[in-house]
């Protein structure tokens, strides 16, 4: 495994920055599948699921470089605006808002908060987690990570359920009709 240095440093690093860094996820089938789609037959456990497009600095076209913070900003932000008015509601800003669809679709699935804050990388907890102590004494168990996939599957279904539907543009009335 192979950690990025971040912001202040270059490359990738045999290790995070800290413990606190490292921290098991549960992958859904859904996403298990689309990472198989990325990956050519036969990929080696360190190649890159999501690379930059290449072509640059020397790098030639299509080779399967880190994907910069850049490319990830502007292809998230070229999705946003496929979306269009679906989405004009929200204020989305980059990236970084899919950590907030995570929790906010663990939370209405019936997660405990305690295992959101935790698969998050948050050690503080949420105010309705309980009391510092009883944190120590819960943990997550096996039966809890079935339910976090059950409940990413089942909203990343109905996301691409939805994606696929051709687009309603809602009717407007003028003082007489239905325009």
């Amino acid at each position: 495994m192979r950690y990025e240095a971040g912001r202040f440093g270059r490359g990738f690093k045999a290790e995070p920055k800290s413990p606190a860094s490292v921290r098991v996820v549960p992958m859904c089938e859904q996403v298990r599948q689309a990472i198989g789609r990325q990956l050519s037959a036969g990929a080696r456990p360190d190649e890159l699921v999501f690379p930059g497009p290449g072509g640059s600095n020397g790098i030639p076209r299509g080779a399967r470089t880190p994907l910069s913070t850049h490319n990830l900003r502007r292809v998230y932000q070229a999705a946003v605006a496929a979306a269009g008015e679906d989405l004009a509601h929200l204020d989305l800003r980059g990236p970084h808002d899919l950590r907030h669809t995570f929790a906010t679709w663990l939370e209405d699935a019936g997660i405990p908060s305690r295992v959101i804050d935790e698969l998050m990388g948050h050690t503080g907890g949420r105010r309705n987690g309980g009391s510092p102590m009883g944190r120590v004494y819960r943990e997550t168990t096996p039966v809890m990570l079935t339910r976090v996939t059950a409940a990413l599957d089942e909203r990343i279904g109905r996301a691409v359920a939805v994606a696929g539907r051709p687009r309603v543009v809602p009717a407007r009335f003028d003082s007489q009709h239905l325009v």
